[in-house]
């Protein structure tokens, strides 16, 4: 008992005999402890029958962790579950066949519902579907490739061949100064004492107007929901072709600028020349107007002849880039027209340009038809120069291979 074991640990504790009211007080508080406990020991045998006995090692938060995993699974399992259009369909197809359930139900026949759902494609853009040549699948090992094939096209040539520069703001205009003619009159030498020659030299102002290359286009609101990623690469691919637009406007600007080759030493001097002699010759006529070229700009499949040597017995021979070329810095471009190549001297181009430039908005009955419309733009400005122009060169193949083949004896 309680009582008695507090006593006895008081007693032996004390140096003299305990009074009769101190051996009360002592013998309560043993009372009160041992009700303590017996109402302790009733609580934890009530909790415990409650609770269940847990296996030998296993503890509480054991138990509960276990509990929590399981319920983890069971909600990533329900997530998984149908869809709604998927419970639509599937409720469509068990009214369909109404009455043939209910019958079998009726006279304890079995019954069953075969049930294919494969999710579509959400209507995309306005006019037509981004997403063509679907086909039924039924087959469940299908690997569905993230990974999107699109169009190649090639480098930037504005920025890698004439080392055009992005600028704030493109001027509307870009004006410089470009000396005009030489006078006739010579510088020479003179006797002492008589008079020099009066050489005039002569400028005018010259002018290039921006331009600016834009597309647009338009989507619904259920692409950026159903297809965020494949909508962000159809963004990217936007932005790339402007940037083409871009790029094919300032290469037709050049081939309409750069002047046609008309002769060389060269000429007559081949017994049966190629693509490559013509670049040559086209080098040289750059040299000839005191301008080293170092890029020649030519069509695929131009540079693929340029590569190719034959002799008059049909045999070939393949020529390295850096001979067929002559040391020029290559650009193969379908903007160039087959048949015709362009020899130059790049530092004598100037471009600026801005950023690529996005908005995003609604026009007309957009807002309440849920669609968008996104606008890319660059802004450019090249310049020309006609002083200098001669720095470039453009050769029509055909012509400039019957130039340089030396007449027969």
């Amino acid at each position: 008992m309680k009582k008695e074991k507090v006593l006895e640990i008081v007693r032996g504790k004390a140096t003299a005999d305990l009074l009769p009211e101190e051996v009360k007080m002592f013998t309560a508080i043993g009372e009160a402890l041992e009700l303590e406990e017996v109402e302790r020991n009733a609580a934890i045998q009530k909790l415990a029958s409650k609770v269940g006995v847990f296996e030998e090692g296993e503890s509480a938060a054991d138990i509960l962790r276990k509990v929590s995993q399981k319920v983890e699974s069971m909600e990533q399992n329900v997530n998984r579950g149908f869809s709604e259009n998927t419970k639509y369909n599937l409720k469509k197809m068990l009214e369909d066949r109404r009455d043939e359930i209910v019958a079998a139900r009726k006279g304890g026949n079995g019954w069953a519902i075969e049930f294919k759902a494969k999710r579509g494609a959400a209507a995309l853009m306005t006019t037509a579907s981004v997403l063509s040549g679907a086909q039924a699948i039924n087959n469940t090992n299908v690997f569905d490739d993230m990974e999107v094939a699109v169009i190649a096209y090639p480098a930037n040539f504005i920025i890698d061949a004439i080392g055009g520069r992005q600028v704030s703001k493109v001027p509307q205009t870009w004006s410089w100064k470009e000396q005009t003619t030489e006078s006739t009159n010579t510088v020479a030498a003179v006797s002492e004492g008589a008079e020099k020659t009066l050489a005039d030299k002569l400028f005018v102002w010259k002018y290039a107007t921006r331009k600016k290359y834009a597309g647009r286009i338009e989507f619904t609101e259920e692409l950026t929901y159903d297809m965020e990623q494949l909508f962000i690469m159809i963004i990217e691919m936007f932005e790339r072709q402007v940037v083409r637009a871009w790029n094919a406007g300032v290469q037709t600007d050049l081939l309409a600028w750069a002047p046609s080759y008309t002769s060389s030493a060269l000429d007559g001097y081949f017994a049966s020349p190629g693509i490559s002699q013509v670049i040559q010759a086209g080098k040289l006529w750059v040299s000839d107007n005191n301008f080293e070229a170092d890029m020649v700009m030519l069509n695929p499949a131009d540079a693929a002849k340029a590569m190719i040597m034959q002799n008059s017995n049909g045999d070939i021979s393949y020529v390295p880039e850096a001979v067929a070329f002559h040391g020029l810095r290559p650009f193969i471009s379908n903007n160039v027209p087959a048949g015709t190549i362009v020899v130059g001297t790049s530092n004598i181009v100037k471009e600026q340009h801005s950023i690529f430039i996005l908005r995003r908005g609604v026009t007309g009955t957009q807002f309440y038809e849920n669609e968008e419309t996104i606008v890319g733009e660059v802004f450019s400005n090249l310049k020309l120069p006609t002083i200098t122009k001669n720095a470039w060169c453009k050769l029509d193949t055909a012509t400039v291979l019957a130039a340089l083949t030396e007449e027969e004896a």
